[in-house]
């Protein structure tokens, strides 16, 4: 009997020591890259981490900052699968515990995030560092105007937002995976006042050859420096200051224009198409023309006497606004046709060109040459009250498409 309850005494004392067996594990709420690490020892803490990072270094890192993100690709900054440094910080927070303890004891309370940042692979990672700032930063806007597809409105103040290198190096410290969430400073909008509503007062269309690729790549690129441009009485819009230089370098591309009584490739071919729209729209406004040039010979998406050449630096389209109200030009490129609308404050009289061809100048095997003047009409309810000149043309012979 009494062997028996000494056996009994020893296999009890046995259980109860084996129950209180201690192991090293993560001992509090602590966080990595979006994982909980508390209860696991460091050497599953280790492969945790490792298998995260090799995970999110699969695909380019994310950053994020409200509604503005920006993409880094992994040759700029990539995170590596190295946890040595990350093992060592680990090492702070290891404590004994009972083998009996169950892990989601560690996993209570506030999270403590590990210190370290992920390890990086980058050529230069100040400078994208500081890039990745930059591009997450964001101006505030006023009130201004905008479009709804073809329609004008009124877009609302929008706050900007300030990111510093130093909050994107922190949110990398508290980063869970690809998408990055960075911290940053709200902006107020600046004080403006309110925008008078206006009226579509007169569009124009062209059509274009939707197969004509690089060409339309340069319709667009035109159009932008006619979209929501913003004309305020007495104001001249030029088409070469806002456009700019065209180069190959601002994503211009060869195409077909007018060299005296041919077409030649050369840069930006095909912009003269978006300045003739706009000249068509802004005249049936009534809008005045400081400068504006015809073609060598006509051009088959507009009129004789009605097209609108533009060439860098010597030949441009400028339209003033002479109404006692702002202006807004909007252009599209799509479906093959070129579009400019123009909203103002309603117009009393309707406007027209209208293109007089005085003379032509026949030539054999060629279309003739033409001699055109182009006039500016005004009308109030259907009747002639104005005759304005708008400039003389004259077209050389040219060759049969």
């Amino acid at each position: 009997m009494n062997t028996l309850v000494a056996a009994s005494l020893l296999l009890a004392a046995s259980l109860f020591l084996t129950s209180c067996a201690k192991e090293d594990v993560v001992g509090s709420n602590v966080w990595a890259f979006g994982i909980p690490l508390g209860g696991l020892s460091k050497e599953e803490a280790a492969s945790a981490i490792e298998k995260r990072l090799a995970e999110i270094s699969k695909n380019p890192l994310v950053f994020k900052a409200g509604e503005v993100s920006y993409e880094v690709s992994q040759e700029d900054l990539k995170v590596v699968p190295d946890v040595s440094q990350i093992v060592e910080e680990l090492s702070e927070s290891i404590q004994p515990r009972s083998s009996l303890t169950p892990t989601f004891i560690y996993r209570k309370g506030d999270k403590c995030y590990l210190a370290s940042m992920p390890p990086l692979e980058s050529p230069d990672l100040d400078e994208v560092i500081q890039r990745v700032a930059e591009n997450l930063c964001k101006e505030p806007l006023p009130q201004r105007y905008g479009f709804s597809e073809f329609d004008l409105v009124i877009l609302p103040e929008e706050k900007g937002q300030k990111v510093t290198a130093q909050n994107v190096l922190e949110a990398l410290r508290f980063m869970e995976g690809n998408v990055v969430d960075v911290s940053y400073e709200e902006i107020d909008p600046p004080l403006s006042a309110d925008l008078e509503p206006l009226s579509l007062i007169a569009s124009h269309e062209t059509e274009y050859d939707i197969e004509d690729t690089d060409r339309n790549v340069n319709l667009a690129l035109a159009a932008q420096a006619v979209h929501g441009y913003v004309l305020e009485p007495g104001e001249t819009y030029s088409f070469n200051q806002t456009a700019g230089e065209r180069s190959v370098e601002r994503g211009y591309r060869y195409a077909d224009v007018v060299v005296g009584n041919q077409l030649v490739p050369d840069i930006g071919g095909g912009i003269c198409q978006v300045t003739t729209t706009l000249f068509n729209a802004a005249a049936k406004c009534g809008l005045s023309f400081p400068e504006v040039h015809t073609h060598g010979i006509p051009v088959e998406y507009a009129e004789p006497g009605t097209d609108a050449a533009v060439a860098w630096d010597y030949m441009d389209l400028k339209v003033k606004n002479n109404t006692d109200g702002p202006i807004v030009f909007g252009a599209w490129v799509e479906d093959g046709k070129v579009t400019v609308r123009v909203f103002g404050r309603p117009l009393d009289s309707t406007y027209e060109l209208e293109p007089v061809t005085l003379e032509t100048y026949p030539q054999e095997g060629m279309n003739p040459g033409l001699l055109v003047e182009t006039y500016l009409v005004e009308k109030k309810d259907g009747q002639v009250v104005s005759k304005r000149l708008i400039g003389v043309s004259r077209y050389q012979p040219s060759y049969p498409k």
